[in-house]
């Protein structure tokens, strides 16, 4: 049985997505509901909202540990940067080269204990809606979004990583990007969640194969 941690914050959590329970919830689903049960993984979702990369790479030794089975199929998923790049009085809530490092260290773990790493860029977000966000009066913004998802997107192509560029994705597939975002501006509705399952499922399933085969798979899925 392929085992696949998911991990990040309140996207990955599934916050907001009243009917699937974010798109780890609709992939653990969809893993029960294929025929070929030689398919199915167990999907364990450790993701919080807030939670940054920092508290994953403090984690993951332990998680990867207790949850590694003895099947030859692990996975990370992590959907990471967007708790990171929220600014909070100005500054950066994980500066960028601390945010680096500690991606660094995720990859790390990852190969130690036999996981294949599979990041997923962050989905868009409305700008104006997203400032002096929560209660700490956070701005989430565009330019920030995008100096994180570089840093995911170049980490994987020098780690030989496979890397989903979600946002881009999105916008080939869902022209009106509004309909699939919470009144918030900031998380995904239902529909967005679906839409993004949609998108990695087929990647998790290609990456499950061939983990059990030996069979590369294409690492950049952009």
């Amino acid at each position: 049985m392929a085992r696949i941690l998911v991990d990040g914050s309140s996207t990955a959590y599934g916050l907001w997505d009243t009917t699937g329970g974010g798109f780890a919830n609709r992939l653990k689903t969809s893993l029960i509901a294929d025929q070929d049960r030689r398919k199915f993984g167990s999907v364990i979702n450790l993701a919080a909202p807030l939670r940054t990369v920092i508290d994953i790479a403090d984690d993951l030794p332990q998680n990867a540990e207790r949850y590694q089975g003895n099947s030859p199929a692990r996975i990370g998923l992590f959907m990471l940067g967007m708790s990171e790049s929220r600014l909070i009085e100005g500054k950066q809530a994980v500066p960028p080269d601390t945010f680096r490092r500690s991606l660094g260290r995720v990859g790390a773990v990852c190969a130690s204990f036999g996981y294949a790493p599979i990041f997923l860029g962050m989905p868009p977000i409305d700008e104006t809606r997203t400032h002096n966000f929560g209660r700490e009066n956070a701005h989430y913004t565009e330019e920030q979004r995008a100096i994180y998802e570089e840093m995911i997107s170049d980490y994987a192509l020098q780690e030989d990583a496979t890397y989903i560029n979600i946002s881009a994705r999105l916008a080939l597939r869902h022209p009106d990007i509004g309909l699939l975002m919470d009144e918030d501006g900031l998380h995904m509705n239902d529909v967005g969640h679906a839409a993004i399952h949609d998108i990695m499922s087929p990647v998790v399933l290609a990456k499950i194969v061939e983990l059990k085969t030996h069979r590369p798979a294409d690492n950049l899925a952009s």
